[in-house]
């Protein structure tokens, strides 16, 4: 009788493993069948593409051409057009607003560099490109990561830093990346699952949102949009080797880095944001001591589409102030 219950357990555990692998195969498959956009039909046409030395960066401009710039990086698969009424915002109070896509998100090229000091770079072209002068760099989430490596790598491009609910990984021990995501197969198996599967669109921003209610269907489709593009899940696989460990190259990963910066910074955060907690804006707050914090009462981890008009009405008010 035990042997008989062992099999049928052993059984139906094989069973339950290729029923599995069977349905993260047919997203992968799904993924390829699926991702056949091009970028001059998906593309809004309030932007164009800036060369760099690493491949072509989509912009997106709006503002006076004298104002004071104020370049917008973006968080993990989002691009710049999720930053869309901050960017209204910004241009009708008078600054001339940069919002690009950090590759491999949005519509940029894809090279395959996506450490902090090649989008710093990166970046860095791109003004040069668009004759900026010194700016108000705004970092959100993991996109603070790069914002912050071009203040500290290319400080005559700024004027002051904003670190909205930056994801710096300040708080950790270094870490490489896990052994399961370095085969390419592997992570492209688990971003068919998630970033490019747009039955978990909706999911994913809700888990990063403290106003669920927020995961509207326009921001649903902004994040799509760019994801049916060719190729998209092996890029974004490409991608998420750097995502899952630390960048230990990265002037930004230097704890010991932050107090040397020599222009102003402010630091906005939801209080109810559970994937970079408070706890980590008041750390920062300890390392940069002349940084102002702004704490968001009941937003989350993406409070400029939670909550457009506070998070535009604190981050005008942090700006009028630096």
């Amino acid at each position: 009788m035990i042997v008989k219950i062992l099999r049928w357990s052993i059984t139906t555990l094989l069973v339950l493993l290729l029923l599995g692998v069977a349905a993260m195969a047919t997203f992968w498959v799904a993924a390829s069948t699926r991702e056949t956009g091009l970028r001059d039909e998906l593309a809004p046409s309030t932007g164009r593409l800036v060369p760099t030395g690493s491949g072509r960066v989509f912009v997106q401009e709006k503002g006076p051409a004298d104002g004071v710039p104020v370049v917008l990086f973006h968080g993990t698969a989002a691009w710049s057009e999720l930053w869309r009424r901050t960017i209204d915002a910004l241009a009708a109070a008078g600054f001339r607003v940069i919002a690009l896509d950090l590759p491999p998100f949005g519509f940029s090229d894809r090279p395959g560099s996506y450490t902090r000091r090649d989008q710093a770079a990166r970046v860095n072209d791109v003004l040069d490109q668009l004759k900026a002068g010194p700016a108000i760099i705004v970092g959100h989430s993991f996109g603070a990561g790069a914002a912050t490596e071009l203040v500290m790598r290319y400080p005559d491009r700024a004027r002051a830093l904003v670190l909205v609910d930056a994801a710096l990984g300040l708080t950790s021990p270094p870490s490489e990346p896990p052994l399961l995501v370095r085969p390419q197969g592997i992570r492209e198996i688990l971003v068919s699952l998630t970033i490019t599967n747009p039955l978990a669109t909706k999911v994913l921003l809700q888990s990063l949102i403290e106003k669920k209610e927020r995961a509207l269907p326009e921001y649903i489709e902004i994040l799509q949009r760019p994801t049916s593009l060719r190729n998209s899940t092996p890029d974004i696989a490409g991608w998420l080797y750097y995502f899952a460990g630390d960048d230990r190259t990265a002037d930004s990963a230097d704890r010991s880095a932050y107090p040397r910066l020599k222009f102003p910074v402010a630091i906005l955060w939801g209080d109810k944001d559970s994937i970079t907690p408070l706890e980590q804006a008041h750390d920062l707050q300890k390392l940069l001591p002349r940084a102002a914090l702004t704490v968001l009462p009941g937003l989350g981890h993406i409070p400029q589409i939670e909550d457009p008009e506070a998070f535009n009405s604190a981050l005008l008010t942090a700006l009028g102030k630096l």
